[in-house]
């Protein structure tokens, strides 16, 4: 009787270690089929050159995702609308910076202090933080812009009316700009937003504000 429950014993161990072996020998398959993306796009093989590709894929997707979570965090005390080492505006800079346009809506809701947030400065900037990296995501910023535009909305401290038209000017350039709004109100059926765009687009014409807008696009864009 011992001698059979030895052998059983045995038995179990021996399978246990087969076990652990192959779970061993899957690991090793997995880190192969995902190898680190800046070794794995300089791979002989085929199969890790692709794989590599939808690591660095992935990595963006999770990089993206961590700093929308930042920047629609809770505000701080004492946390600073302008300035440009908080977390929230370390998390804005770089969005613009990858170019996220997954992050548009969310930057659009930062484009003017929210209650709470300090706004101490020695002069306003031409755009704000989210400003900036709506400029650096390009076109796809342009439509919820023009919708913003459109609902008339304004802003703590910052003129939202004003700080879209200089966002999209930015991107766009003037004569584009015009051309955009001019399309936008010939479509427009609501009377509301149609006015609203006709206030935008008379705010774009004024002599004053074009210089203005001039000189924004040429400073964001390094002309000058």
């Amino acid at each position: 009787m011992r001698k059979n429950n030895t052998i059983c014993a045995i038995m179990i161990i021996i399978g246990c270690l087969f076990f652990s072996a192959a779970i061993c020998t899957l690991a090793s398959h997995d880190d192969q089929r995902v190898p680190n993306w800046k070794t794995g796009i300089t791979s002989e093989i085929e199969k890790e050159r692709v794989s590599a590709r939808q690591v660095a894929l992935d990595n963006r997707k999770d990089t993206i995702e961590y700093l929308r979570s930042v920047l629609n965090s809770p505000t701080e005390e004492r946390e600073n609308f302008f300035t440009s080492t908080t977390s929230r505006n370390v998390a804005i800079f770089l969005l613009g910076k990858l170019r996220a346009k997954e992050a548009v809506n969310d930057l659009m809701k930062w484009l003017s202090p929210k209650a709470g947030q300090g706004t101490t400065i020695w002069a306003l900037p031409i755009l704000t933080p989210a400003g900036y990296a709506l400029v650096e995501i390009g076109l796809p910023s342009v439509p919820p812009l023009v919708d913003l535009l459109k609902s008339g909305a304004t802003g703590r401290v910052i003129d939202l009316r004003d700080q879209s038209i200089k966002i999209i000017v930015a991107i766009k350039g003037l004569a584009e700009t015009e051309l955009l709004f001019e399309d936008a109100l010939a479509k427009e059926a609501d009377p509301t937003k149609k006015e609203n765009l006709k206030l935008s687009l008379d705010f774009l014409k004024d002599p004053r504000f074009r210089k203005i807008l001039q000189r924004v696009y040429n400073e964001v864009n390094r002309l000058e």
